[in-house]
């Protein structure tokens, strides 16, 4: 019996629980700003110079350097 109640108790908490996931809903803002928040995040090593950097590498857009 209390096996029984435990996996009852339990499987309701978690329908419970999805539901709540599944009804929650971000507005549009914060999806921006976690957008550009993860963009910095994985462009931080390249430093924020490079951004505003127009050099003749800049103006290849993925072509492969040219040897010096």
């Amino acid at each position: 019996m209390r096996v029984w109640v435990t996996t009852v108790c339990l499987l309701f908490l978690l329908i419970q629980v999805y539901q709540w996931i599944r009804g929650f809903i971000l507005p549009l803002p914060i999806y921006v700003l976690a957008g550009a928040f993860l963009a910095i995040a994985s462009n931080y090593e390249k430093g924020l110079g490079t951004l505003f950097k127009m050099g003749s590498t800049q103006l290849n857009f993925g072509k492969e350097k040219e040897s010096e």
